[in-house]
């Protein structure tokens, strides 16, 4: 084997990050012998079994409770309003039954099983976490230990202790012995999410240590979203030969077929960053010199093979094709998108997209699609949504999008018709001035056209909204949340998220411009970062939480889930399993026509 690309723990447990599959794909018609292992549907189901939680109530028997931290839950909710051994007894015997009721045909539509078996994943969480006594949180979606990432030293110590780390030991167990086994000559680690990044510099170094001849190379959408911190991070931290960010494809085939076979220099690699004999990362090739032109990419550009659906808990498999990268807007103030991707928006080919979509589903046996995109523009979207009904391709599919004025009726009708179920909306605001500061080209009134017309046609809409942008009066925030509740009818799923400054963004490139003063940096490989707001109108960071709570305990009688653990789910990884083979029965037979 040349390569064994792995997805480390915490991730999503419903689905396979797609760029898995893609860097897979794309490897094996260029000749190498790749394969793919996605370890954090195996860690979930690892620390989330009778065995694991059965270990965490031992120790709750032991521990004098009084010196136990009391962690919450997703929720907010203190294990001391039950004994947390009561809960972990009920854990262990029903954690089984909510893994498997998740993955049950029609769960989707049984809200009160859905709710009581994502509580009870999210309750195992609290289990781990006051087992831990302090030491770490943990949960389905998220692992941390206090304070690892104040600095490089602070995590460095945090990556070798056992009992603050548990990685260590579960990649000891289960990771290392397949790769010892199997003696790929290189590993990939990719990293698309924070909590990723414990775990994944731990089996970096774990593999260093038990296989220094494996080549070992890093990169993924967390690290380049502080790709400004990956120059200058100490190797020691992440010991690997190579560390690519942004595209992959050519630049990891590059770097392989240098550090395998000695064709070129790995110096010449673009997108990559080297360790120095200094001991730090610096970066080899030109910056975002290669942009993967999508019509290039293999067909299928997407492969089951290596992943074992069965371990996923949604009741079909939703596959994650991307046919689309970068945002074809790409100026919105606050978002880092354009920065990560650092290339035009481009789209796949129709007919190699179709051609994808029948090869995934021979593959699979799953008709969902859940499309992982930044933004598809309508008139592309459409074509694809027309050629899905003129091959007669019966799917359920969603995607992530922008309220633009192209989603005329007819467009979405269209949409509805060739198996569209859900569309999810970045509105962010819903005051003109507000979304005039964040250069978001939304409008109030057209984005409420749109989003009825998604509902006329049977397609449910998820919004997000961005709370405290720095010029954002309360006043203006509240005009928010009266849209949000007049059109309540209009929206089926409603995220808010509190504004944080990113790194790359137009704001953090210049934040004097708009209003803001960097404060020294408090921890390490962080995509927030630390700022003060000088607008005079704008809301103080440390009333934000008060405001934001306050909006969520209002508009929880138009949205009535709204805050609920359960929207971890239906708000996120269940939105698009919940809205299928739901409301076909409104889709107008002509709509479209």
């Amino acid at each position: 084997m040349d390569i064994l690309l792995i997805s480390p723990p915490v991730a999503n447990f419903g689905q396979c990050s797609s760029g898995l599959s893609v860097l897979t794909a794309y490897l094996r018609a260029r000749g190498f012998d790749a394969r793919q292992w996605d370890l954090a549907i195996e860690a979930f189901h690892h620390f989330h079994s009778p065995e694991y939680l059965s270990g965490c109530l031992d120790l709750l028997e032991q521990a004098d409770l009084g010196e136990v931290p009391q962690p919450r839950d997703i929720n907010g909710r203190l294990p001391d309003e039950e004994d947390i051994r009561v809960v972990a007894r009920r854990v262990v015997a029903e954690i089984e039954g909510a893994k498997a009721a998740l993955r049950r045909p029609g769960i989707e539509r049984d809200h009160p099983t859905m709710r009581w078996a994502f509580q009870t994943i999210a309750d195992a969480g609290v289990v781990m976490t006051a087992a831990a006594q302090g030491r770490y949180e943990h949960d389905f979606r998220h692992f941390g230990i206090d304070g690892a990432f104040r600095s490089y030293e602070t995590l460095e110590a945090a990556l070798e202790d056992r009992a603050s780390n548990p990685y260590i030991a579960f990649l000891e167990e289960v990771a290392l012995p397949r790769i010892l086994r199997e003696r790929p000559r290189a590993v990939g680690i990719s990293m698309t999410y924070f909590s990723q990044v414990v775990p994944g510099f731990t089996l970096a170094r774990l593999l260093r240590e038990r296989a220094p001849e494996v080549k070992l190379v890093m990169g993924g959408a967390y690290l380049t979203a502080v790709e400004d911190q990956v120059h200058g991070l100490p190797a020691r931290l992440a010991p690997v030969d190579a560390i690519i960010l942004h595209d992959g494809e050519e630049a990891l085939e590059r770097w392989l077929r240098a550090a395998l076979h000695g064709d070129g220099r790995v110096e010449d690699v673009p997108n990559s960053h080297l360790p120095t004999a200094a001991g730090v990362f610096e970066r080899a090739g030109e910056r975002n010199i290669v942009h993967t032109d999508l019509d290039l990419l293999p067909v299928p550009m997407w492969t089951l093979d290596g992943l074992d659906l069965s371990r996923y808990l949604v009741p079909r498999y939703p596959i994650p094709l991307p046919l689309s990268r970068g945002c074809y807007w790409g100026r919105c103030s606050f978002c880092n998108i354009s920065c990560q991707t650092s290339a035009t928006y481009r789209t796949r080919p129709v007919e190699k997209a179709i051609a994808d979509i029948k090869a995934a589903i021979a593959q699979t046996g799953s008709n969902w699609f859940d499309f992982p995109v930044d933004s598809f523009r309508p008139k592309e979207l459409h074509a694809l949504a027309q050629a899905i009904i003129a091959e007669g391709l019966e799917i359920e599919w969603g995607a992530e999008v922008l309220l633009d004025p192209g989603f005329k009726d007819p467009v979405i009708a269209d949409l509805a018709r060739s198996g569209c179920r859900c569309l999810r909306f970045g509105l962010e605001s819903a005051n003109v001035e507000t979304l005039t500061a964040m250069n978001k080209p939304t409008r109030p009134g057209e984005a409420r056209r749109i989003l009825e017309s998604c509902k006329k046609n049977g397609i449910q809409t998820a919004v997000m909204l961005i709370a405290g942008f720095p010029t954002e009066t309360q006043a203006r925030l509240w005009e928010t949340y009266d849209y949000l509740a007049q059109n309540a009818d209009r929206i089926d799923f409603l995220t808010i998220h509190s504004y944080s400054l990113v790194p790359g963004s137009p704001m953090a490139q210049d934040p004097g411009r708009f209003g803001l003063y960097l404060l020294p940096p408090q921890a390490v490989l962080w995509t927030s970062l630390p700022f003060v707001n000088t607008n005079p109108v704008g809301m103080r960071n440390e009333d934000l939480p008060r405001v934001v709570q306050a909006m969520r305990e209002g508009l929880r009688e138009h949205y009535p889930d709204l805050g609920e653990m359960w929207t971890v789910a239906i708000g996120g990884w269940m939105t698009f399993p919940a809205c299928c083979g739901v409301r076909r029965d409104l889709v107008h037979p002509t709509a479209g026509g």
